[in-house]
């Protein structure tokens, strides 16, 4: 982050620049000023802490692929399925209001042909339901099935709205005739389905001068772990590392699949190979379950919880990870606060510090389990607080990214993490030095060096993707802030 007047105390401001560094740069940045007062420079901010999603992922080990092609994963939907209606016709009677009335045949098209004779079908309201009573026939978009209402009543008929396009029904049971029956209920299946990804490649690259090498800083730079650093190369080291680090962490992110329908790839590099850009987490989930929200409340974030748990998760592995900006861990901090309140009007004692007059309060919320056995834990997601790729403003304060919620089940299906790093064999995380005149051990006079550079080069390079198991087992919570472009 540039920093640009903090106050009217600041005397100097941060100048940026990329690439080699050289002796005009270190005068630049006042590090070749013997006259500065202070012996250490602390950086106004943390330069290195977490890194979002590549930390949570370290967690899991990385599945290592053989090469770097396209990749795939196998998921399976549930046997029993609600099928779509396409249309209905009655037979008997001119008005398709009263479809069925008093036990006539009528026709109902579906989607897919998924169910048999003698099998009985329910619709959206379960009250109302059909038995199949005919084989049915193609109609070259759907399936035709003859069917028949079992309401006794006299005057009984299924209510049109119903059956109109879209709505759905699906088979409760068979029922058949306790007499020589000759009709039997056929079992359902459903195939496995693919989901599919690509690799990202990405790479950096450090060049130290030679005269640059074990160059001393004339002040100490401190990079928040206590260590004093007093040689421009290891600083320079560092920051390299920090950023090389962040960058893959917002790769796995923020990535947008380019590969286009026909499968080919539009993107080339310098040297005329494509260029191939896998999708990144937040692309991976589906679009379904993307939801936005005006004012959050606790009871909205259950209701989002609840469609990722029902019939999908049992009930003692409903745990969700919520990773947001810090406006967001407030925001979140301060629902179960307000819902606290209500249990405990006092407060909680384990909040309280100090004795007599010198009284304090603390304490943040970060867990909470709710209904159902719904658990959930909020993480601080550096990449949504970035003030630099996030610049679109909430009306709230701040930017909308800080109010983002991406929610996760970090639990397994089938063994494998429902989301996990991919990297490919002897193709992740290299690095690897170019010696020139200079290496990071020492000058090479009389040695051997691999390139014409009067010092040495530092490359990094790896292949990476990220794999969401399931793309219904992880939602969003998106401020809903419209902007005019």
């Amino acid at each position: 982050m540039a920093v640009q007047g903090l106050n009217a105390l600041q005397v100097s401001y941060a100048k940026s620049w990329a690439g080699l560094t050289t002796e005009n740069h270190l005068y630049a940045i006042y590090q070749n000023q013997p006259q500065l007062a202070s012996e250490v420079v602390t950086e106004v901010f943390n330069r290195v802490g977490s890194f979002g999603l590549d930390n949570f992922l370290s967690k899991y080990p990385t599945k290592m692929l053989d090469t770097d092609g396209e990749f795939r994963w196998m998921l399976k939907g549930d046997e029993e399925r609600a099928i779509r209606i396409l249309s209905f016709t009655s037979v008997a009677y001119s008005s398709v209001a009263k479809a069925g009335l008093n036990q006539e045949i009528f026709l109902l098209e579906l989607e897919e042909r998924n169910f048999g004779v003698s099998d009985y079908l329910i619709f959206d309201d379960r009250t109302f339901g059909v038995r199949i009573v005919g084989e049915g026939y193609s109609t070259g978009t759907g399936w035709v099935y003859e069917v028949q209402s079992m309401n006794p009543a006299t005057g009984g008929f299924i209510p049109s709205q119903l059956m109109q396009a879209g709505k759905k029904v699906s088979r409760q049971n068979n029922i058949v005739t306790n007499t020589l029956n000759d009709e039997y209920s056929q079992a359902q299946f459903t195939s496995h389905f693919e989901m599919r990804n690509i690799f990202s490649t990405l790479s950096k690259e450090q060049v130290v001068a030679g005269n640059m090498h074990n160059r001393p800083l004339l002040i100490t730079m401190n990079v928040g772990d206590g260590k004093p650093v007093t040689v421009w190369t290891k600083w320079q080291d560092i920051i390299t590392e920090m950023q090389w680090r962040r960058e893959k962490a917002s790769q796995l992110m923020f990535s947008e699949f380019n590969q286009r329908a026909d499968g080919t790839f539009a993107n080339k590099g310098r040297n005329g190979f494509t260029i191939k850009q896998g999708a990144g987490l937040r692309q991976q989930i589906s679009p379904s379950y993307k939801f936005y929200y005006n004012t959050l409340t606790l009871d909205y974030l259950h209701e989002v919880a609840q469609n990722l748990s029902i019939n999908i998760l049992t009930e003692d592995q409903r745990e969700f990870l919520i990773l947001t900006g810090e406006r967001g861990m407030f925001m979140f901090s301060k629902l179960i606060e307000d819902k606290v309140a209500v249990f405990q009007p006092m407060g909680n004692p384990d909040r309280l510090m100090g004795s007599g007059s010198n009284l304090g309060f603390r304490g943040q919320y970060k867990q909470f389990e709710g209904y159902n056995g719904i658990k959930y834990t909020v993480m601080h997601m550096p990449e949504y607080d970035n003030v630099i790729h996030n610049r679109l403003p909430h009306p709230d304060g701040g930017y909308t990214e800080n109010y983002r919620m991406t929610i996760m089940n970090i639990g397994t299906t089938n063994g494998e993490p429902n989301i996990q790093k991919l990297g490919v064999k002897g193709r992740t995380d290299i690095k690897w030095y170019v010696p020139g005149s200079t290496s990071p051990f020492g000058p090479q006079s009389n040695g051997m060096g691999a390139s014409g550079v009067d010092g040495y080069e530092i490359k990094y390079l790896t292949t990476q993707a990220i794999k969401l198991q399931n793309p219904l087992s992880a939602a969003e919570l998106i401020p809903n802030v419209s902007y005019t472009y």
